[in-house]
């Protein structure tokens, strides 16, 4: 029982032209009615997936845009909210200047008016010393022009007046 060998290492031409044939069939079927189908959703995939990514790429893009538009928006407003607070701050020391000068010329104005009103009263109350001094030295010689004094009673007479003077 020798195997056939030949028979082994060569295929059956009705099997292998069966194969083919059907294969061949399949093949022009699977071209027919699905290659065009298949190609079709394929290439709508392609142009679905292209338009994401040219989609994505634009709104990247629009995203840069933006960002770079309020970053120099906030650099922007950044500026201005330091330009007022310098703005303000040199206008309040300009109102603290004026003010300043002003409560120092109310003081100056009101040390003067002080002054003058202490120098006034000052020679009103001389006044008054004088007329009371002259008062008493009326009465005094009145006294003395009254009486007949002797060097010691003159000299008393004085050193009192001197006394009533000073205090």
């Amino acid at each position: 029982m020798l195997p056939d060998v030949a028979s082994k290492l060569f295929p059956n031409f009705l099997t292998w032209s069966a194969q083919v044939t059907s294969t061949l069939i399949l093949f022009l079927v699977f071209k027919k009615y699905l290659w065009g189908p298949v190609q079709s959703y394929f290439a709508t995939r392609a142009e679905f997936i292209q338009k994401n990514m040219t989609d994505a790429k634009d709104m990247r893009d629009k995203a840069e845009v933006f960002l770079n538009e309020s970053e120099e928006q906030s650099r922007a407003a950044a500026k201005q909210y330091r330009d007022i607070i310098e703005a303000a701050k040199e206008d309040a020391n300009k109102q603290r200047d004026m003010i300043l000068a002003e409560a120092k010329q109310q003081a100056d104005s009101k040390i003067a008016q002080a002054r003058a009103e202490i120098e006034q009263e000052k020679k009103q109350v001389q006044q008054e010393m004088k007329e009371e001094i002259v008062d008493i030295a009326t009465v005094l010689a009145t006294k003395i022009i009254d009486r007949e004094l002797n060097i010691a009673d003159n000299d008393q007479m004085v050193q009192s007046f001197i006394d009533e003077v000073v205090h």
